[in-house]
């Protein structure tokens, strides 16, 4: 059992909605302009909007995000997502990065520079999430060799 998501820091979900919500996102259309995606099934007063307009590239940096959020919205929203920045966030434990990444399933392009990592052990089932990245930016993460290594042995490209 998980403990208590934490109420202090922001969620990836939360960030998501706030910076691609249609009132701060407005909606764009025509080929390579965005993707409308709207929700088959939420819970009464979900904080997502009916729609969010999200590109294939997110850039997430420097938005205080701790972990994850509800992992089924992030996989209803970031379906079609290729490239994601989350450096400079508050991310410091990979199962939380790791719920994000599972959930993105054409995920190639991952940024985690300046997450503090450097107390956080990678265990073996959460870099499987990894092995549809192809590349991964740990710069000033200070992760462990045995992190690294682990990693690679995932992301095989």
């Amino acid at each position: 059992m998980e403990p208590p998501e934490d109420s202090d820091g922001r969620s990836f979900v939360e960030v998501l909605n706030e910076k691609y919500s249609p009132e701060n996102f407005p909606l764009r259309r025509g080929p390579g302009m965005g993707v409308v995606v709207v929700p088959t099934v939420g819970p009464q007063g979900s904080p997502m909007k009916d729609r969010l307009n999200m590109p294939t590239m997110l850039v997430l940096n420097s938005c205080g995000i701790i972990r994850a959020g509800d992992q089924a919205e992030i996989a209803a929203f970031c379906n079609h997502v290729i490239e994601l920045d989350l450096s400079h966030n508050l991310l410091q434990d990979w199962r939380q990065i790791s719920k994000i990444v599972s959930n993105i399933p054409n995920l190639e392009f991952l940024n985690l520079s300046s997450n503090p990592l450097a107390g956080s052990r990678l265990e073996p089932p959460c870099a499987g999430g990894f092995s549809r990245v192809r590349r991964l930016v740990l710069n000033n993460t200070r992760v462990s060799w045995d992190t690294v290594l682990l990693l690679t042995r995932e992301i095989t490209e």
